[in-house]
């Protein structure tokens, strides 16, 4: 999985088993046992003649994903509410604050930061089955998401987390989904924009 959030095996590549495991220095019997995984969860697919690929996701598809994104996550943050302690969200907006100061920061850095903030709500929700499925939907955004995108957003990310966090630190969890849904209208409208200029 980490090397396809990493864009080194991309979508619509083919899975070579011996090269990939050559590659990641593991037996060949472990790697067999994620990639079933893996297709199981519908990250890679076979083909008619059973060879194996990293599945192309298509615009509809992530559309989709996002508008479910929306609802669940705009849920757990509202149910996050009033839970998570006071000092691990102001430790986290110190973070998102230092980034935004940040000379040269990388997407990484910006991946860090936006995966806390939404581990920190999952955490607190309450709600492990749907903490679960808001974890998987984000992998799938995150395997769609181009690299440069997340570079590009960063700044106006940063402000989506910060009045996330601002809600979450006041206790208002009305403003938490609120801005929970806008970050995520903002993700899905950054990824229409991408894709209309190209």
């Amino acid at each position: 999985m980490a090397l396809i959030l990493s864009r080194k095996l991309r979508q619509g590549e083919q899975i070579q088993e011996r090269a990939l495991a050559l590659r990641l220095n593991v037996s060949r019997t472990p790697l067999r046992e994620a990639m079933h995984r893996l297709e199981g969860e519908r990250v890679l697919e076979r083909n008619s003649s059973n060879r194996l690929f990293v599945r192309l996701v298509s615009i509809q598809e992530i559309m989709e994903i996002l508008h479910v994104r929306r609802m669940l996550e705009a849920d757990a943050a509202t149910r996050a509410t009033g839970h998570i302690p006071q000092t691990r969200l102001l430790a986290l907006r110190e973070r998102i604050e230092a980034l935004t100061a940040a000379a040269d920061p990388t997407p990484a850095d910006f991946y860090e930061v936006d995966t806390s903030l939404h581990e920190l709500i999952l955490e607190y929700c309450e709600n492990t089955l749907l903490a679960s499925i808001i974890a998987d939907l984000r992998l799938k955004t995150r395997m769609f998401s181009p690299k440069h995108l997340e570079k590009a957003r960063g700044p106006a990310v940063c402000e989506e987390h910060l009045a996330i966090v601002d809600a979450l630190i006041r206790s208002d969890a009305a403003a938490a989904a609120a801005e929970t849904i806008r970050h995520i209208n903002n993700i899905r409208q950054s990824i229409i924009d991408k894709l209309s200029a190209v």
